[in-house]
């Protein structure tokens, strides 16, 4: 069973109740990141991962935290020598049919991509899909230059050892998913998308706007349907 890893912060316990309802309801074992909380970020801890240093990061507690929860999640990977790991960020969306995706997702990969350092983009949260004249019937998993943002992917180990092999030396200095591409524009890792995709970051869909209105957040919702169903008509076409 491949393992499971949450980016999760355990102040916003409203997103770790999502992750324990949906995963639990797929029968699906998980494990919170409980290292690097921002409560519990250190001037040790921003130096060991981070360019910018402790004191430009303060007033980016939660940015910082998050980063370095995926570096971390990496080399769980490495310590336990699991052959790659599925992350998951606390508030992503499951969709229905993730688990037989999924499992079709990594029947494909094992068959074609296990031997190189593979990131699987599983998520449709930045509306970019796979271009209809560029799908294979019973084909999965295409070749991109890009992620497709980091609220859920599938790392192998082989990624996850460039990532750190990258981190230690040059200490990072953007968001995550930009750390990924930048690894992917030097060759170091390449990407895959899953087509079609199985996971949407729900705080595009408005399910963790707790700042709004219901009201709003059911019009987040319809703009965001709307939306996806716009653009997956135009990769449709394309």
């Amino acid at each position: 069973m491949t393992r499971i890893l949450v980016i999760h912060a355990a102040s916003l316990k409203e997103r770790g109740e999502h992750i324990d309802r949906m995963l639990k309801g797929m029968g699906l074992e998980y494990e919170f990141i409980a290292e690097a909380d921002r409560d519990l970020l250190t001037d040790e801890l921003m130096d060991r991962y981070l360019a910018d240093g402790p004191e430009k990061m303060r007033e980016k507690l939660s940015t910082a935290s998050c980063t370095i929860k995926h570096f971390i999640a990496c080399e769980k990977v490495l310590e336990a020598h699991d052959d790659g790991a599925l992350i998951l960020e606390d508030d992503i969306v499951l969709h229905k049919d993730f688990q037989s995706l999924f499992g079709r997702c990594m029947s494909e990969y094992q068959q074609h991509h296990a031997d190189s350092p593979i990131l699987i983009s599983l998520e449709d949260s930045s509306l970019r899909f796979v271009p209809r004249s560029q799908r294979t019937k019973g084909q999965m998993l295409y070749p991109a230059e890009k992620g497709r943002m980091a609220g859920a992917y599938y790392v192998n180990k082989q990624a996850c050892q460039a990532i750190i092999d990258s981190l230690k030396a040059e200490r990072c200095r953007i968001p995550m998913d930009h750390y990924h591409n930048l690894l992917m524009s030097r060759g170091l890792i390449q990407c895959l998308w899953a087509q079609p995709a199985m996971a949407t970051q729900g705080s595009f869909m408005g399910v963790f706007g707790s700042s709004l209105s219901k009201r709003n957040d059911r019009m987040i919702k319809l703009r965001w349907i709307f939306k996806k169903n716009y653009k997956r008509f135009l990769y449709w076409l394309r």
